[in-house]
Order: C-alpha cells, then sequence, then structure tokens
C-alpha cells in the first residue's frame, strides 16, 4: 500500500509526455499546417513576390546572386534606391529557390507550406516543454490556434512572407534549444539558442524582441532561480549585437523616416501625438481582427484609413483596452500568471511594429499579427480555462485532462474549425494579385493605393487579353487611376499610369501631360521619363528620346526597358560603341532576355564586328528560336 502511494505522489511520470503520443502529435500538425494552405499550391507570384522574386535580378542570379544578398537591402536587385530592409536568410532561400526551379513560383509556394507545417510541429513541440507543467491541452490547443488564424494567410500564400514564417520558425526552435541546455546544462545547446536566434534575425528583423520574450518566458514556466537563466541568456546579444552591426552597415538605423503617406497613412498626421493615438487606433484594429478575424484585406490604405487622432473614439477605446491588459500583465507578471505572459508577448513583438516608438513603412497589414498571434493564443486560452474554472496546471494525461476540460476544449475546438474554414476560403484571393486586388478592392474601396494596383491588373489583363474586350479593360483601369487620383490628387504614380492608359488609347498628348504632372510630384521617376521617351520616339524626335532615356538611366542604372530602349536610339544615331554598352548592361540584369541579344547582335554587327556579332544573334536564337524569321 505505502508503495502504491508514493506511485500516486510521483510528479515526474505524471507529467512526461510519451514520445510516440507527442510526435504523433506533432506530425499531425505538421500535416494540418500543410493542407491549411495545399490550395495555394498552384498560385503564381502576387504582391510584393515580384519586387523580391520574380523581377529582381539578384535573386534571378540564383546561388551566385547570395553574396549580393547579404550585403544589400532587401529589395535591391528590384530598385535603385535606399531602403530600411536587410533580410539576407529569406533571400538566400529565394536564390536556393530560383537555382532548383528557375520562375517557378509553384515551388516556392510549395516550400512555404513545407515551412509552415514544420512551424506547426515545431511549435508544438516547443509548447511542450514551455507548458510541462501545465494541462497537456493547451500546447495543442495554442498550437492549433496559431496555426489556422486567417491572418496568417498574407504570409503563407504571398511568397515573400516567407520571411515571417523562417523568422518564428528558428525562435521556436530557439525555446526548444533553450529550455534542453536549462534542463541539463548543456552548452551545446546554448551554442543551438544563439545560433536558431541569429537565423531568426537574419530572416526578420523584428525577432529582436525574443531578447526580452525568452527571459520573460524562462521567468514565467520554469521554477529555476533568476540566476541561472538570466546569464546565459545573455549569449542571445551576442547574435542580436552582430546583426545590428551588419544591419547598420548596408541600411542604417531602425525605421524608414518619412515613408510615404500612401504606404503609412500615419503621415497624414499634423503632429507626433496625433500620429501615436492615431496608432493605438490601429492596435484596437489588430485585437478585434484577432478575436473575429472577418473581412480580412491586406491594404487598408489612405484613405479608407485616415489618421483621427486623439477625435476618435476608437483611440479611447483602444488605448482603454491596451492600457488595462498592460495595468493586469504588469502587476500580475511576478506571480508567473501566464495570462499576464502571453500579454506581454504579444505588446514586445508588436511593440516594434506599431509604429509607436519607430516609423515603419506601413501603417496596417495582417502580416505584422504573424509573431504576435501566439501572445494572443496563450492569453486567450487562460481566459477561457478560467472562466470555466479549469485548472491550468495538471499533471494528468491528455485522456484525463479532456474529461476535466471539456467544455473550453470544444468552444476552442469551434474556433479553430471556424478560423480553418475561413483561411481555406481566403487563400485562393491570393491565387495572383489580379484576384487579391478584385477581390479587396470590395473591403477597401478608399485605398487610393488600392484602387491604383488594381487599376494596373486590369491595365495588364488588357495588354495581355487579345478578344474584343481588352479595351473594356483598359478602359476599367483607367477608372481605377482616376479614383485613385480623387482620393489622393497628387499620386505620382497614378498619374504616370493614367498618362500610359492615355498613350495605349491613342492619346499621346494627353499622355504627355499625365507624364509631366507626374513627374512635377516625383521627378526620380525613371519609367515615367522611359514612357516619355517611346512618345518621342515614335514622333521620330530621337534627340529627345535620347535625352528622356539618359535620364531614365541615370536614375536607375538598373532600368533593363530604359537601357534596351537608349541603346536602339543611339544605334539609329549610328553610335554603336554606346549602344552596345547599354545592351550589354541590361543583360546584365536581364540575361535571359532573347530580344536584347538579338539588338546586340545587331549593334555589334552595325558596328563592324560580324564575328562577334555571330555569338549574340545564336544566343537570342537559343532563348528564342522565332527570332529567326
Amino acid at each position: 500500500m505505502k508503495k502504491k502511494k508514493q506511485s500516486k505522489k510521483s510528479p515526474k511520470t505524471r507529467i512526461e509526455w510519451i514520445k510516440k503520443t507527442k510526435y504523433t502529435i506533432g506530425a499531425l500538425f505538421f500535416v494540418f499546417g500543410f493542407l491549411l494552405y495545399a490550395n495555394t499550391l498552384k498560385h503564381d507570384y502576387t504582391l510584393d513576390d515580384f519586387s523580391v522574386i520574380k523581377e529582381n535580378y539578384v535573386t534571378k542570379q540564383g546561388l551566385a546572386g547570395i553574396p549580393t544578398a547579404w550585403k544589400e537591402h532587401y529589395r535591391f536587385g528590384y530598385w535603385n534606391s535606399k531602403a530600411s530592409l536587410y533580410r539576407p536568410l529569406t533571400l538566400t532561400t529565394f536564390n536556393i529557390d530560383w537555382a532548383i526551379a528557375p520562375d517557378d513560383p509553384h515551388y516556392a509556394h510549395l516550400i512555404n507550406v513545407l515551412l509552415y507545417g514544420l512551424t506547426g510541429l515545431i511549435l508544438f513541440f516547443a509548447l511542450t516543454y514551455v507548458f510541462k507543467d501545465y494541462n497537456k491541452w493547451i500546447p495543442i490547443i495554442a498550437t492549433a490556434l496559431f496555426l489556422s488564424h486567417p491572418v496568417h494567410v498574407e504570409c503563407v500564400a504571398n511568397i515573400k512572407g516567407r520571411d515571417e514564417i523562417l523568422g518564428f520558425l528558428f525562435l521556436a526552435s530557439s525555446i526548444i534549444a533553450f529550455w534542453k541546455y536549462l534542463d541539463g546544462k548543456n552548452i551545446p545547446w546554448l551554442f543551438a539558442t544563439a545560433i536558431c536566434f541569429m537565423l531568426a534575425l537574419f530572416s526578420k528583423e523584428s525577432s529582436i524582441t525574443f531578447v526580452v520574450i525568452l527571459p520573460l518566458m524562462a521567468y514565467v514556466f520554469r521554477k529555476d532561480e533568476l540566476k541561472n537563466y538570466l546569464m546565459p541568456v545573455a549569449v542571445l546579444l551576442v547574435p542580436a549585437l552582430i546583426f545590428l552591426i551588419m544591419r547598420y552597415n548596408v541600411v542604417g538605423g531602425f525605421g524608414v523616416g518619412n515613408p510615404d503617406v500612401l504606404d503609412n497613412a500615419l503621415m497624414a498626421s499634423p503632429n507626433s501625438l496625433h500620429a501615436i493615438a492615431s496608432a493605438i487606433s490601429v492596435l484596437g484594429i489588430y485585437l478585434f481582427k484577432m478575436i473575429l478575424p472577418f473581412q480580412m484585406v491586406h491594404e487598408m490604405g489612405y484613405s479608407e484609413f485616415t489618421p483621427e487622432g486623439l477625435s476618435d473614439w476608437k483611440f479611447y477605446l483602444s488605448f482603454l483596452v491596451y492600457a488595462g491588459l498592460g495595468v493586469f500583465a504588469l502587476t500580475q507578471i511576478k506571480k508567473k500568471n501566464i495570462a499576464a505572459f502571453g500579454i506581454l508577448f504579444f505588446l514586445l513583438s508588436i511593440s516594434l511594429l506599431s509604429n509607436i516608438f519607430i516609423t515603419i513603412g506601413v501603417h496596417y497589414a495582417e502580416r505584422l499579427l504573424y509573431y504576435p498571434l501566439l501572445g494572443f493564443c496563450i492569453a486567450a486560452i487562460y481566459g477561457l480555462f478560467s472562466l470555466f474554472k479549469v485548472p491550468l496546471k495538471s499533471t494528468e494525461s491528455l485522456k484525463v485532462n479532456f474529461q476535466k476540460s471539456k467544455i473550453p476544449i470544444i468552444i476552442f475546438g469551434a474556433y479553430i474549425l471556424a478560423c480553418s474554414v475561413l483561411t481555406v476560403l481566403r487563400n485562393p484571393v491570393w491565387e495572383n494579385s489580379y484576384t487579391l486586388y478584385k477581390a479587396d478592392i470590395l473591403k477597401s474601396p478608399s485605398s487610393a493605393k488600392l484602387n491604383y494596383h488594381y487599376g494596373l491588373e486590369l491595365a495588364k489583363k488588357g495588354l495581355d487579353n487579345k478578344s474584343t474586350s481588352d479595351k473594356q479593360f483598359l478602359s476599367a483601369a483607367k477608372a481605377q487611376f482616376e479614383k485613385a487620383l480623387s482620393i489622393h490628387p497628387n499620386y505620382a504614380d497614378a498619374h504616370s499610369q493614367l498618362g500610359l492608359a492615355h498613350y495605349r488609347d491613342g492619346a499621346k498628348q494627353k499622355a504627355m501631360h499625365s507624364y509631366e504632372r507626374s513627374l512635377q510630384l516625383n521627378k526620380n521617376n525613371a519609367k515615367v521619363y522611359s514612357n516619355m521617351g517611346i512618345i518621342y520616339f515614335e514622333a521620330k524626335q530621337l534627340d529627345k528620346a535620347e535625352e528622356v532615356y539618359r535620364k531614365a538611366v541615370k536614375i536607375d542604372p538598373k532600368f533593363v526597358d530604359a537601357l534596351r530602349n537608349l541603346g536602339s536610339v543611339l544605334a539609329m544615331k549610328g553610335n554603336f560603341p554606346e549602344s552596345i554598352k547599354h545592351f550589354e548592361n541590361a543583360i546584365k540584369y536581364n540575361p535571359d532576355d532573347a530580344t536584347l541579344h538579338l539588338y546586340l547582335g545587331q549593334a555589334t554587327r552595325d558596328g563592324g564586328n560580324p564575328a562577334q556579332a555571330k555569338q549574340h544573334f545564336d544566343r537570342a536564337y537559343q532563348l528564342n528560336p522565332a527570332l529567326r524569321k
């Protein structure tokens, strides 16, 4: 009897997960994460995929572009201007994608979905360590809720969202490594913690908040003395310092200074207090979206959202809610309250993305909730379990805990099922840029930027469509550009695209007027100068065409269209040496453009070197046999 009584009191055998059960559940989460986004595998490029992958010459270099990815900013291969993002590891994976499957979005989507499934597995394992002394259903519910929530759709369905996936995946891995170190004081696990954290930083900058979150997590969920994990966690400062130094050398400090109001509507605020109040209103929207994830939209730009500052009732409501949550968290964290930890996890991970402490390039984006959502999940579990008076700590089995926690588990199960359905239904919207803008314009009709981009996609449809409906698409595109300008009259890019629409209608004078207006607002738009050059070229005004093409190339030396057009004009004027130079530069950034090789061959031949010209012609015909005709 005595031996039996001691067995009942033994906590070790009751707390530990059965390995087979743990691995089976982890595998199921991998499958669950994969299946949630399986209907994105045949999707095309969309949104930022073009600037980071499809039209980024560094990415298209494959493995050869990896060194550049570590030395330059995130979109270096797409635009010739300064930027604030530095995510070399994410770019490296895109380089590898291109080397394995060049220009294949289906392969890249597969990698995203596999990584997301792996996130489910790793997160579950991490939470089983963190919640070792708690009800075993907590890590299951938290993982399922995190995976299923629709705020993650943009990060998984948009290839570019891999930065969020990789960053979080490495952070979850660092939790496992750190817990293993604390359990056995095995130095290699501490080294693994630092490596995982460094990989997270080079995937997504906001991972740096884990310098505070990881020790806070150890404080709340472990029984060790403070000194046992505060000193080891200081090792995170080493990769953080390395990252900050490398990042500073490439892009400078955090924040983006003064972003365009079209990207960050807070820039329309008259003063910093007004901007901060409006940013707090946005935080309220985020909280609402996490609780009720309906009407998901990737873009809520100016003037769908306008900063109203202290005059906005949503600011006061949001401020009161967040103030209450903050006070609760700060007063209860000393008691190792897990709701307090969940709230602080959310607040810390969103702090650098809130526009309160630093200005970022966007005022609202659901993708920014990728990391913070885990804090929300943890706090929500505490709230519902407490509501039904279900003990959070338990040494019982899954089966026994299910009986004790049946009501909150069923409620969460229904919520997770609803989230899963919403996620699967939202995925097809991200099939391509056209489907995305077409769907989201209905939810954000007053966004100047969204109207502009929807117009771009309609224009592309008109150009690609060879039937009689092409003019209908072009007319609809023009209407969207005009609407964008009615919302924001100083929208330089919208004036530029309206000019292009007029040009395609044959109204070249109107087109030139729109181009000139665009340049008044932004004199450094290389595409506008290039488009003006086309009109001059067709009017046989070669000197004027050369002038504007040179301006375009000066602004953006990597602008392939301007390089090609300038080369063509110079060849027509008999300046073959300089023409050849511009064609060669264009080929450097787009080596598989058959037309460029053909033009280079023609310029080389006409410049007096037919033997060398043959090499260029052969390459052009290899890329596009139809050019032989």
